[in-house]
């Protein structure tokens, strides 16, 4: 505490302004009552290792800032977020891996249905000739076969 004052009382010199033209002594008594503003004393700022880890800090940021344009920051933002999407394609692959026989053949049979609605739904956007022509080219195929 008291090399806290201390260190106060000597700020509190230096804030004194020293005159440039000769005061007379009434105004000398007049500044002694006033209240000189003081800065206010951190006491983590001010130490050494305080200021030079604060000004590695700086240098560091601009390095990298101005090396990769991302921050620290933003970098473990992506990193975050590209574990995630490793650790959720994972789950799904041992999801796939531990299903059982009867819910694999339940999917196969599912996107074979899916597959042939989605080929009846084309030939129903196809014009009607189209059709009509290539069950012509099945039916000669199939005579050809015969003969």
């Amino acid at each position: 505490m008291q090399t806290h004052q201390n260190e106060q009382k000597d700020r509190c010199t230096e804030l004194q302004v020293v005159p440039s033209q000769p005061q007379s002594e009434d105004s000398e008594e007049e500044s002694s009552n006033l209240i000189r503003p003081q800065n206010p004393l951190s006491l983590l700022t001010a130490t050494k290792s305080h200021q030079d880890f604060h000004r590695e800090l700086q240098m560091t940021h601009k390095r990298r800032v101005s090396q990769e344009g991302k921050t620290e920051l933003q970098r473990a933002l992506e990193k975050r977020k590209w574990k995630q999407i490793l650790k959720a394609s994972r789950e799904q692959e041992e999801a796939k891996k531990n299903q059982s026989p009867l819910h694999q053949e339940l999917l196969k049979r599912h996107e074979r249905l899916d597959k042939l609605e989605r080929n009846i739904e084309q030939q129903q956007d196809e014009p009607e000739f189209l059709r009509v022509k290539e069950r012509l080219r099945r039916i000669a195929v199939l005579d050809a076969g015969e003969e």
